[in-house]
């Protein structure tokens, strides 16, 4: 399952949640990989305005979500007799 997060550009440090003269980036994390291993985690977007980074990590934890119930789903199938 991957978990998303916004941060603010390197070198760049946010006054406040939402401050809007900063620039964004929105990482992917796998937190299926153990922690000790490389390519764990990935820049998805840079340059961002905080609406559109909102936004995006809203999207992509919206499909998230969704593809986790499948895959729950599918296991349950698998292990019923």
């Amino acid at each position: 399952m991957y978990i998303y997060t916004i941060q603010a550009m390197p070198g760049q440090k946010a006054k406040f949640e939402g401050d809007t003269s900063v620039k964004y980036r929105v990482r992917r994390v796998n937190d299926s990989i153990a922690v000790t291993k490389k390519g764990r985690s990935e820049i998805i977007r840079e340059n961002l305005e905080y609406d559109e980074a909102v936004a995006l990590v809203n999207g992509f934890n919206n499909v998230e979500g969704k593809s986790q119930v499948i895959r729950e789903e599918v296991a349950r199938q698998k292990n019923e007799p």
